[in-house]
């Protein structure tokens, strides 16, 4: 066989038997239904629903506004997406005004003045017809009709033999009535305006306009008195009248001239809006893809219209699959996202997935600065960089005060799409807002001073500057006028925003801490101050208390710079741990001055009471005085659930004597705990333990300092005290070598002064009690290790 077959034939029994490996091997499984039916799996589905809603809405909503205003320089341009039409209200306006002045003028007949006279010509025979001659007709008569013997012998002959005036008489009155009313009588004035109108018509009493014609009015001089103007002579003789008795009607007529057509101007306003309203609307058409302004452009008002009128129509006659097509997808990328924030948070903060209060919290945060956002943008456009940043930065900084760092960046990165999304806006806005949250949280890992977010707006304000600006630079023409403004309002409303929103969170911070129960080094340095009520009532009922929670708190704070741990929050933490012990602080070797021990008369089981109940007055006190529940959990946590060991032994000890009647249980003297949930109350529990058993140490040296270092941390490991916290067994090396570190320098050697007066200044004791501690032999040493 060739070495080449054989080196065939063992590879393929290796991949033979990782085969059969495999498929021993037992598949991974997931639990469905035990992941459906979880309480945290139902938190994060009501969360996520919760901010998809709202947020969804939100966005789908502000994407389907105008977002710009009259003014502001386009960095995109903008197309009509459908056909339609709209009312040029201008053009017909201007025709409807055509319309009105051409309208004709309205006249009414001047009835009273018409009757009058009809009663006069008309009943002109009756009164003449059996008189003679002239002397017999009255001198009233005479004058109005100018009445002659030719006249009156006419006259006299159009009344019949019964006295009746002839039916040819009343014709030609009649005849006369209707010409007077199509050729009406006006005033001088008014028939110049007859005249020279666009038109006029009568209005009679049943409401039927008749057009008048320009040339059938007749003007009402001065001089109609003295002669009668043709064209009434003309309508005289066209109604027939006989040659003698034309005369008499034109005096009668001449007698008292009045106008025969009045204007009749509300009528004539009234006509003319009505034939104005009945103009047809002067419509514009729209076509698709029709450009309503370009990149570059500064928006006239008239484009903004057009904007808005657009999108009014698009909302109102689109077609439903191009409203919805849009939507969807937007919602499709909303849940794609709210997806990996609730995986997210479900691997890595469990604790905001087991409490719905944390996690409806985050949401109504992220979903109000949303609105907010939004609705700024909406009603004020050219502000729309402080909009957009100033809530996305706020968000970010209440989730890193409330949280940290990593779940800070999440947030805000999602907030920043949410932001960009709803407002259409660029991916550079998105880099913008994410470069300044990500810039605001890596300068708030704590906030211990009131200047430190002051510090952190600054240089956030400078980054975003500095963006703003390159963004105008990549989205705006520059050579466009407003260019320099457009862009320096932009730079302008950015660090306002940045600069309103540390204001605005130095004024919600201790609002903040309350509602995400969070402390932040503000607080914790005010809580750090000696005369704060508590830490005085323990320096004056338990100064040996008091003095080793300060070595325990620059022990633990040195163990939590070594691993990056809150040491600021562990200090307070050491300060207040032992509280409790003021109620009873006799009780406590730290605080007894000499004598007999108050424990040599009670029974180990009732010491054990005592020591043990600090803990819990501790807490009580604590609550009292309303620390925050992040220290709380320090008091109930420093002694986790370990062993009380002095009097568990005395207790022993007595059962085996005989003095104790039942058996000793190790779980009865045990502390409650909780063991410690944190890194902080982890150091805290080991730089306490640390620090009370190295006063027990006779001679304190480094080597002794560190065996009982690594001892005590073994113990605690071993004890499972270190199950709950997130603290590796690298942190822990690195804890203890800190630890080892702070207790040998708190326990250095001294030199030993001369017991002389010689050289000693006044101010100095007369000795030196503490010495540097002499080298033990070699075999003493020995015994000791």
């Amino acid at each position: 066989m060739s070495k080449v077959t054989r080196t065939r034939n063992t590879a393929a029994k290796s991949a033979k038997r990782r085969k059969d490996l495999r498929r021993s091997l037992p598949k991974p499984t997931i639990d469905v239904w035990a992941l459906l039916t979880s309480r945290e799996f139902f938190n994060l589905g009501v969360v996520a629903v919760t901010i998809f809603l709202l947020v969804g809405v939100a966005v789908i909503w502000a994407r389907e506004q105008v977002k710009v205003r009259d003014g502001q320089i386009m960095s995109d341009t903008r197309l009509k997406r459908i056909d339609y039409s709209t009312p040029d209200d201008e053009a017909t306006a201007k025709r409807r005004e055509s319309a009105r002045t051409a309208a004709p003028r309205l006249y009414t007949i001047n009835e009273q003045y018409l009757t009058e006279l009809e009663g006069a010509i008309r009943g002109l025979p009756r009164a003449v017809a059996n008189k003679n001659s002239l002397q017999e007709v009255s001198t009233d008569l005479i004058d109005q009709f100018r009445l002659d013997d030719a006249g009156l012998k006419e006259l006299r002959m159009a009344v019949d033999a019964d006295g009746q005036i002839t039916t040819a008489w009343n014709g030609f009155v009649d005849k006369l009535m209707k010409e007077l009313r199509q050729h009406p009588i006006f005033e001088s004035a008014e028939f110049q305006r007859f005249t020279t109108s666009p038109a006029a018509a009568i209005r009679t009493a049943a409401g039927e306009i008749v057009p008048l014609p320009r040339d059938r009015g007749i003007e009402l001089k001065p001089e109609m008195r003295r002669e009668a103007p043709r064209q009434l002579a003309d309508l005289v003789d066209r109604a027939g009248f006989t040659r003698n008795v034309k005369p008499l009607v034109l005096s009668r007529i001449m007698w008292q001239p009045k106008p025969v057509a009045v204007y009749d101007e509300a009528r004539s306003r009234e006509h003319a809006d009505q034939i104005a309203a009945a103009v047809p609307e002067v419509r514009i058409e729209h076509k698709q893809g029709e450009v309503i302004s370009k990149r570059g452009d500064m928006l006239s008002a008239k484009q903004y219209d057009e904007l808005l009128t657009e999108a009014q129509r698009f909302a109102a006659t689109a077609r439903p699959w191009q409203i919805w097509q849009p939507r969807i997808g937007m919602m499709g990328v909303l849940a794609l996202s709210l997806l990996f924030l609730a995986v997210f948070i479900h691997l890595y903060y469990p604790r905001i997935a087991r409490n719905f209060l944390r996690g409806f919290a985050i949401a109504l945060l992220m979903a109000v600065t949303l609105i907010a956002s939004v609705m700024v943008t909406i009603q004020a456009p050219k502000v729309a960089m402080g909009a957009a940043l100033a809530p996305t930065l706020f968000v970010a900084i209440v989730v890193l005060l409330a949280y940290d760092k990593r779940l800070g960046l999440i947030i805000s990165g999602l907030q920043s799409a949410f932001v960009v999304l709803a407002l259409e806006l660029s991916v550079g806005w998105f880099l913008l807002l994410v470069a300044a949250c990500a810039a605001a949280i890596v300068q708030l890992r704590e906030v211990r001073h009131r200047n430190s977010l002051m510090r952190a707006a600054t240089l956030t304000a400078g980054i975003v500057a500095v963006g703003a600006l390159a963004l105008g630079l990549l989205e705006l023409p520059i050579e466009v006028e407003g260019f320099a403004r457009q862009v320096g309002l932009n730079v302008i409303w950015g660090v306002t925003g940045c600069y309103g929103v540390a204001f605005f969170v130095l004024g919600l911070l201790p609002a903040i801490e309350r509602w995400f129960d969070i402390t932040t080094g503000m607080t914790l340095a005010e809580l750090r101050d000696p005369r704060q009520p508590l830490l005085r009532q323990l320096q004056q009922k338990a100064p040996g208390t008091y003095n080793h929670s300060l070595q325990v708190a620059n022990i633990a704070e040195a163990a939590a710079d070594a691993i990056g741990a809150d040491s600021l929050l562990i200090y307070v933490g050491a300060l207040y741990h032992d509280i409790g012990k003021m109620s009873k602080p006799e009780y406590f070797v730290e605080n007894q001055t000499g004598g007999p021990s108050k424990h040599d008369k009670l029974s180990p089981a009732m010491s054990l009471l005592v020591i043990i109940g600090h803990v819990k007055d501790g807490i009580e006190l604590a609550r009292e005085y309303g620390l925050p529940r992040s220290l709380i959990h320090f008091i109930e946590a420093h002694h986790g659930t370990t062993l009380v060991e002095y009097f568990y032994h005395a207790a022993r000890t007595q059962a085996q004597d005989g003095r104790r009647k039942d058996t000793v249980d190790e779980v009865e003297f045990r502390y409650p705990g909780p063991k410690p949930q944190t890194k902080e109350a982890a150091i805290l529990m080991l730089s306490d333990a640390v620090e009370s058993a190295s006063r027990a140490m006779g001679e304190p040296n480094p080597s002794r300092i560190e065996a009982l270092v690594r001892e005590l941390s073994r113990k605690r490991l071993a004890d499972g005290q270190f199950d709950q916290c997130d603290l590796t067994f690298r942190e822990l090396s690195l804890v203890e070598d800190a630890i080892i570190s702070r207790v040998s320098a708190i326990h250095h050697g001294r030199i030993s002064y001369p017991s002389g007066k010689a050289g000693r200044g006044d101010d100095e004791p007369a000795e030196r009690t503490l010495r540097a501690p002499a080298p033990a032999p070699p075999a003493a040493r020995t015994a000791s290790a």
